[in-house]
């Protein structure tokens, strides 16, 4: 028994000893491949730190499956210097497809990539303009890749030659299959729970909506598995779909008919904020209210600069006034211009898909556009000062949407086009040029009109010359060599004076062709100013620790009713981009289906909606910002158990009308006779 034991033992020795023999001529063997596993892994979590500000991965594992494959292709390859090249390779490409989402990501105010996200890429040079390297990524990526490169190639001559035997490469085959299928596996799994049915496992899941999780190049493929795989919408049960649809219908409030046979206007302002033109010290620190804290030219009081900018801006303070002018004071949006623009027009959007892309064709007889024309056979008419594909308007808009006509730049025949980067076309100019069209004295009009001028980035440019001049002469955000920041800011708000120009031109013109009496004009930013961080500076918000931060998405909504005497009315309640459309019915008279309307009126005392951003994944209120009510981000202090509760109820009907609006797009449920019977269903409803 105890000889057996000896042996028994002497075999584990001598087995132990070969394996440690085998380890260290494996470890000299590879310096090359442990150093491209450090540099890869170093320059993947700098990525994710610049990104989302952790130093980890929560779920690495599709990473590690590409850094296993290059490293097991590696053991195929004879010598040192061909392995050198493949593992140099792999850190550039890994270098690469990091640093262009990086860049995606800071040009568009953090959105993490998703596989619709293809379908912009004809507009990406317009979206981005230009491109902010991330400083603290390209230098430490750079010193690292150089380091490897210095010192792999040294050591290519050094270290023992590599041991690529049969036996070894069938090993390597056996681990390259376990590699892959593992890779295969997470991907499936990390997809297939996505039910597009039922979203509510949203509410729940552990993604963050930022880089933290897979990794960039983890996102990345996965994203694309999903998308070309996963991506498909389940459209199920039709009589279902048509149920719910009808199922319910908007209460009138008691604003609604009060503008039920105006003409109808509504602008988008690219990237306007309240601090554009107003003072506040509280909200806006860093703003106009700057200059009563530090002394630039002269001393300032705050009184002087708001009766400054009164003269720079002295439209948009006639608009903001007016008797006539309901200010939805506490209205957010967190999404790009587009998604803004089609849910002030239909009041939704569908998950996993950008519309004006993926669906320009769709019947879609609820947009306002549509509505207009067929309850009241009102023409609408679509403007842009930008380019006329971009995000597909000029299909989209006159094929889903219902706009007799899109004009975009190029039918606007400027002097000196400045449609792309750089300039950027003046909104004055755009409104001047089509104010007869855009507002016609013969007939009721519908019009919307989608500016370009705020559109970041922020600098000098020759157009803007004469509001820089206005801005020096009373000695408001003067140019400071040492503060880009500040020079953002100043750059920004004078291509603000450009819109209040162009809402003089409107305003003027109604006034003078008797429109002003009989149009409901609704102004609004289809976000906050992400461009070179400007609203986080103004705000002085850096992160969701900041106790006001869900602020920072805190953009004007103006609708100024005519002529009517109201009162200048402000409502406080939470709104969201998705509640202008429903008010804007609300105040036309038109009772529709709720269950297609992401939002509510924001006359409506009842109820309120909260904001689900297709952009960033994130919903918010002005209380509470979360990707999943396992990882709220930001809560403001007076946050209970209770609001928690109402929200995730809140939360959860809006998901299921989203789940629903995606099978609605995904089959055109509309089309045919089904059109027939909503505006059938849409007359009946009428009061």
């Amino acid at each position: 028994m105890n000889e057996r034991l000896d042996k028994f033992k002497n075999k584990l020795k001598t087995n132990a000893l070969a394996f440690c023999k085998w380890a260290q001529r494996f470890f000299k063997e590879n310096y090359l491949m442990f150093g491209y596993i450090a540099a890869s892994l170093i320059i993947e979590l700098t990525g994710v730190a610049v990104t989302s500000g952790k130093f980890y991965m929560t779920e690495p594992w599709l990473f590690f499956t590409f850094i296993a494959i290059v490293c097991l292709i590696s053991q195929y390859l004879p010598g040192h210097r061909s392995r050198y090249v493949l593992f140099l390779a792999a850190l550039l490409g890994n270098f690469a497809l990091d640093l262009i989402f990086i860049i995606v990501f800071d040009s568009t105010g953090g959105t993490v990539f998703d596989y619709a996200m293809l379908k912009l890429r004809n507009d990406a040079i317009t979206i981005v303009e230009t491109l902010p390297f991330d400083f603290a990524y390209v230098f430490v990526s750079v010193i690292v890749i150089t380091m490897y490169a210095t010192f792999g190639f040294m050591l290519t001559k050094r270290i023992q030659k590599p041991n690529v035997s049969v036996s070894a490469k069938i090993t390597t085959a056996a681990l390259c299959v376990i590699a892959l299928g593992s890779n295969a596996m997470l991907a499936y799994f990390g997809n297939f729970k996505n039910d597009s049915n039922d979203l509510n496992y949203m509410l729940d899941q552990t993604e963050t909506g930022t880089y933290s999780n897979k990794g960039i190049i983890g996102n990345l493929y996965n994203e694309l598995v999903r998308g070309l795989w996963f991506s498909d919408i389940d459209v199920g049960d039709i009589s279902e779909l048509h149920d719910f649809i009808y199922a319910s219908i908007t209460e009138p409030t008691e604003y609604f008919g009060r503008a039920s046979d105006y003409n109808v206007v509504t602008v988008l302002c690219e990237s306007f904020e309240w601090f554009t033109f107003l003072y506040d010290a509280q909200r806006y620190p860093n703003g106009y209210a700057r200059q009563t804290l530090e002394s630039v030219t002269r001393e300032h009081d705050a009184q002087k600069i708001i009766a400054d900018l009164h003269t720079l801006y002295p439209n948009l303070y006639r608009f903001y006034e007016s008797q006539s002018t309901v200010i939805l004071n506490n209205s957010y949006s967190l999404e790009k211009t587009d998604i803004s623009e089609n849910k002030t027009i239909i009041g939704n959007y569908p998950l996993f898909e950008y519309i004006n892309y993926a669906y320009p064709e769709n019947t879609l007889p609820y947009s306002l556009p549509n509505i207009m024309r067929n309850m009241f056979e009102v023409e609408s008419n679509s403007f842009h000062n930008g380019y006329k594909t971009f995000y597909n308007r000029n299909i989209h808009h006159e094929n889903a949407l219902g706009f007799k006509s899109y004009t975009a730049a190029e039918d606007m025949n400027f002097d000196g086009d400045d449609t792309g980067v750089g300039e950027r076309n003046l909104d004055s100019i755009m409104f001047d040029t089509c104010k007869d069209r855009m507002f016609p004295t013969d007939r009721r009009f519908n019009t919307y009109i989608t500016t370009i001028t705020q559109h970041g980035q922020y600098a000098e440019r020759d157009n803007l010359q004469e509001y820089y001049d206005k801005l020096d002469a009373l000695e408001i955000l003067p140019y400071d060599e040492n503060d880009e920041d500040a020079n953002a800011l100043r750059y920004y708000c004078a291509a603000g004076m450009d819109f209040d120009k162009a809402i003089g031109i409107m305003l003027d013109y109604l006034d003078a062709n008797d429109l002003a009496d009989k149009t409901l004009i609704t102004l609004f930013g289809d976000h906050n100013v992400y461009y070179q961080g400007v609203s986080n500076y103004v705000k002085n918000i850096t992160g969701t620790s900041a106790p006001n931060y869900c602020e920072l998405y805190r953009v004007p909504v103006m609708i100024k009713v005519g002529n009517q005497s109201l009162g200048n009315p402000v409502i406080n309640k939470f709104t969201c981009v998705a509640d202008i459309y429903p008010t804007i019915l609300d105040l036309l008279g038109v009772t529709t289906f709720s269950n297609l309307n992401y939002g509510v009126s924001a006359f409506n005392t009842k109820s309120s909606s909260i904001l689900y951003s297709r952009a960033y994944n994130k919903f918010l209120t002005d209380k509470i910002y979360f990707n999943s009510l396992s990882n709220i981000l930001y809560k403001s202090a007076d946050v209970d158990e209770k609001y928690i509760s109402d929200i995730q109820k809140t939360a959860s009907e809006l998901l299921e009308k989203i789940s629903h609006v995606n099978r609605i797009f995904a089959s055109d449920f509309f089309k045919g006779d089904n059109e027939a019977e909503f505006y059938a269903r849409l007359t009946a409803a009428q009061l």
